[in-house]
């Protein structure tokens, strides 16, 4: 008889596995996520300069946080969408894949806002003054956080 042995790395494994199959519907959706993040980040460091900002590691610290911030969330709702709602309503609500695709128009935004910084551009605040107008027409928010302590 064929006994399986486990161990911590065939349990990592194997948890692995979970989530990639749990998370298959929106995978397509999570690269995406993921490049529009790194072209900001790629984009913000090159625009530092131009902006009078100093690199650090800090806002590189920071990269990582929006980034487990944006999956966590998204995630979140995808397990909410098919463990909780599946028995409420009867067709998907792509709750997760809304939530990837408006975090990737704020990273859009920002790398919009990155290249206005690095061109000089009107082509880029034009494009960064209608997103701003049409998210604020359709969600009623603000993608321009507030400023602290001001």
């Amino acid at each position: 008889m064929y006994r399986v042995a486990w161990t911590s790395q065939k349990g990592l494994w194997a948890l692995f596995g979970a989530i990639v199959s749990f998370t298959q519907e929106v995978h397509n959706a999570m690269l995406g996520l993921l490049i529009c993040v790194v072209a900001d980040t790629i984009t913000g460091i090159i625009a530092g300069p131009y902006r009078g900002q100093i690199r650090n590691s800090a806002k590189l610290s920071n990269v990582v946080k929006k980034i487990i911030t944006y999956f966590a969330s998204a995630l979140l709702l995808l397990v909410v969408e098919k463990l909780v709602f599946p028995t409420y309503i009867s067709d998907g609500m792509q709750l997760a894949r809304m939530a990837f695709g408006a975090f990737a128009l704020i990273e859009v935004y920002s790398v919009a806002e990155n290249l206005r910084d690095i061109t000089g551009l009107r082509i880029f605040e034009v494009i960064t003054q209608f997103s701003l107008k049409k998210f604020k027409e359709k969600t009623g928010m603000d993608i321009k956080p507030k400023k602290r302590g001001k």
